[in-house]
């Protein structure tokens, strides 16, 4: 569901944007997303409650307020998650911001009367993301781990963009309007979206109560990922005018670390950081 909502709002933006773009040019995309970002803002913050959470003792309520930052932050697991998703979210964003001007330079394709070809790889995302969550549940159901069901589909999260971008990175001189390109990058983008059942979902795996804090130090990560990716593919563009240079080779470089990080270090086994570890505890 997450998965699905957070592309479909992609997908929507894409659609939206050449229309915007031609009617009004091109700083009113940045007015009316940023206008429709601060009414959402505004909503949730009126309307966002926090779960009520029952309390036994002034104990519990004391522990309730203390969050234990460095057993957190000391975590092998957590950074393990950190890590994938920033290297996820590297290709991710680069792919997200660019693909409209790829198949435009690139590819020269149309954009303003072909602006369906750049939702193709999300509106498959968005498949994906669902079919991911279902498949992940039926493993599980049949006795899977839930670590090894966490790796498996980060795997395919990672391992498939990586082929389908290196391909697109040692692709030759391409024809107009050949379908091959938009192949790969509908697959590429599309099987990004097995995260939704790895990385993305391992943040409550880890410890329910805090799930919300691992999440929003893993979403920071991601968003600088974002803002590293976009600049990087900017700057060697304008050097290069190599798209393998600039987002398919780092994207696939990425995908390898995040994924060697994830498999050698995540663990999906609940872990209670509100327990004192040895090292916290008073010697006697």
């Amino acid at each position: 569901t997450l998965g699905g909502g957070k592309t479909s709002g992609a997908i929507i933006g894409l659609l939206l944007a050449p229309v915007v773009i031609s009617s009004f040019g091109w700083q009113a995309m940045f007015y009316s997303f940023g206008a429709l970002g601060l009414i959402w803002a505004a909503v949730w913050a009126f309307q966002g409650k926090d779960r009520e959470v029952s309390s036994n003792s002034a104990a519990d309520s004391l522990r309730e307020a203390e969050i234990p930052w460095s057993r957190i932050l000391s975590t092998p697991q957590l950074w393990a998650v950190v890590t994938a998703h920033f290297c996820h979210d590297w290709g991710g964003y680069a792919l997200l911001t660019w693909t409209p001007t790829y198949l435009n330079q690139a590819l020269g394709y149309n954009l303003a009367g072909s602006s369906e070809l750049t939702v193709i790889p999300s509106v498959c995302a968005v498949l994906v993301a669902a079919g991911s969550g279902i498949a992940a549940d039926s493993l599980r159901s049949n006795d899977w781990d839930l670590t090894a069901v966490r790796k498996t589909f980060q795997g395919l999260g990672f391992f498939l963009p990586m082929v389908m971008l290196g391909a697109l990175g040692n692709m030759g001189a391409v024809e107009p309007g050949s379908p091959l390109p938009i192949a790969l990058l509908t697959v590429g983008i599309a099987s990004g979206a097995f995260s939704y059942a790895g990385l993305y979902s391992s943040h409550a795996d880890l410890n329910a109560k805090y799930s919300g804090l691992v999440n929003g130090i893993s979403t920071t990560f991601g968003a600088l990922a974002g803002v590293c990716s976009n600049a990087y593919a900017g700057y060697v563009l304008k050097a290069t005018g190599s798209y393998a240079q600039a987002i398919f080779l780092p994207s696939v470089a990425l995908y390898v670390i995040g994924w060697a990080v994830y498999t050698a270090f995540y663990d999906a086994t609940p872990i209670d950081w509100d327990k004192p570890s040895e090292e916290d505890s008073p010697s006697k």
